[in-house]
């Protein structure tokens, strides 16, 4: 497992995350996102909405491996979106991403 999806998984371990296409959508919506990371194989409807929202609130977004590994980095099923709640596990993300 990459550095990228082991902070993930510390990140979920610390409650910062959240999943699951509806509820990123909320966590958007009511300024709780830091961060909204989208899975490279999620349908083009999703990952359109999902921008939008993040637009919208002025949150970074970005892209990474697929549904399986973000599900599997967070302990659950295939995840299309994660979002992240805290500042400083967001940044630290943010940067592993680039």
């Amino acid at each position: 497992m990459d550095s990228f999806l082991q902070m993930l998984g510390i990140a979920n371990r610390a409650q910062a995350v959240v999943s699951g296409t509806l509820s990123c959508e909320k966590s958007l919506k009511h300024g709780k996102a830091k961060l909204l990371i989208i899975a490279v194989d999620a349908s083009e409807e999703v990952a359109d909405n999902l921008s939008r929202a993040a637009e919208r609130a002025k949150t970074q977004v970005i892209t990474y491996r697929d549904k399986n590994s973000l599900g599997a980095a967070i302990g659950k099923s295939h995840r299309a979106a994660v979002v992240i709640t805290d500042e400083g596990l967001a940044k630290r993300l943010y940067e592993l991403s680039l």
